[in-house]
């Protein structure tokens, strides 16, 4: 019998593929919680839903296309921590691309995204 609560693997995977690159800002609402601490090296925000669709919009704005390929899925033991390895493709406005690659960690809660764990990105995909 389902719940009708998304698995955490589902909602990161949707986020990525569905939220970013369709720039499904209704998702982003459904898939975020209340509040997201986004996690980075030497400090942590913590986001009101809101602020966090927000920032999906003001970053794709930015871009013509944003376009993430998720190269590894790995989802925990626990049901609630997803780790991903990405890479994304910004095309800006002018048809220059620039690609980035990351590693990050999600923390989903009944079905919602809580925390973001981002230790930054670098220019170019993974070797």
């Amino acid at each position: 019998m389902s719940t009708g609560i998304r698995s955490a693997r589902e909602v990161v995977e949707l986020y990525n593929l569905v939220v970013w690159n369709e720039h499904d800002l209704d998702l982003a609402r459904e898939l975020f919680a209340d509040t997201v601490i986004r996690h980075e090296v030497g400090e942590a925000r913590t986001l009101t839903r809101e602020q966090a669709v927000r920032r999906v919009a003001d970053t794709s704005a930015l871009f013509d296309t944003l376009h993430f390929r998720l190269n590894l899925v790995v989802a925990g033991q626990d049901q609630e921590h997803v780790a991903i390895v990405y890479d994304s493709t910004m095309t800006n406005k002018d048809g220059s691309e620039i690609p980035i690659a990351s590693i990050e960690v999600f923390r989903v809660v009944d079905g919602r995204i809580t925390e973001v764990w981002n230790c930054g990105y670098g220019q170019g995909v993974w070797a």
